[in-house]
């Protein structure tokens, strides 16, 4: 006995006995198992999370696509109506805006043929008609009168002309005698009228105008 415990005690004084090294890589090997399962589990749970959400948005994406080739296409279908339409309504814009020129252009004539007209129809006695001149929508006459009373007719014979808005008086004075003649002997001059004819269209023109320089003054202020 004596014997066998001196060698127990020389072993382990020498360091042989329990190797514990085996069991720590078995235990090491073991948790690195378990960790690598947890991972795999983990992505496989992910995975498995993820899948109908990609799904779902792939499903989305194609929905979209498929939309947007159906928009494509009936565009491609419309795309010759669409050009057609414009070009028609840019001639339909093109035809408007030439008839209105033409109409504006046509205007003053049309109040020269109006003015012509009316005082041909009905001349006033003692009145000669001298010089017209048409600005566009207003026309200055020039006459000579034998007398005020025949200019005052002439001027009220105006101002009852269809479209006619006013008539305004630049000048009525009896022209002097010839230099040298005689007070008692000279001859009664005619009085001479120049008048400016101003139409209704001309007028209604000016009033916007009129209203946005009020505007501007009064923003100025």
């Amino acid at each position: 006995m004596r014997g066998g415990g001196r060698s127990i005690g020389n072993r382990t004084a020498l360091g042989v006995g329990f190797n514990l090294l085996p069991w720590r890589q078995r235990e090491m090997r073991r948790r690195r198992r378990h960790r690598l399962f947890e991972w795999c589990a983990a992505l496989l749970l992910g995975c498995t999370c993820a899948a109908p959400l990609a799904a779902w948005q792939r499903w989305l994406r194609g929905e979209a696509e498929a939309k947007r080739e159906t928009l494509e296409q009936a565009a491609a279908r419309l795309s010759a109506p669409l050009a057609e339409a414009r070009r028609l309504e840019s001639e339909a814009t093109a035809q408007r805006t030439a008839a209105e020129l033409a109409q504006r252009q046509a205007k003053p004539l049309n109040h020269l043929v109006t003015l012509f007209d009316a005082l041909a129809s009905e001349a006033t006695v003692g009145v000669v008609l001298q010089q017209v001149a048409q600005h566009d929508n207003e026309t200055e006459l020039q006459a000579t009168a034998a007398d005020e009373t025949a200019a005052a007719a002439w001027l009220e014979r105006l101002r009852t002309l269809p479209e006619a808005d006013a008539v305004n008086v630049r000048e009525l004075k009896r022209a002097a005698p010839a230099s040298g003649a005689k007070q008692q002997t000279a001859p009664v001059q005619p009085i001479r009228v120049i008048a400016r004819l101003v139409w209704r269209d001309a007028a209604t023109a000016a009033k916007p105008v009129a209203a946005s320089s009020a505007m501007e003054k009064r923003s100025a202020k």
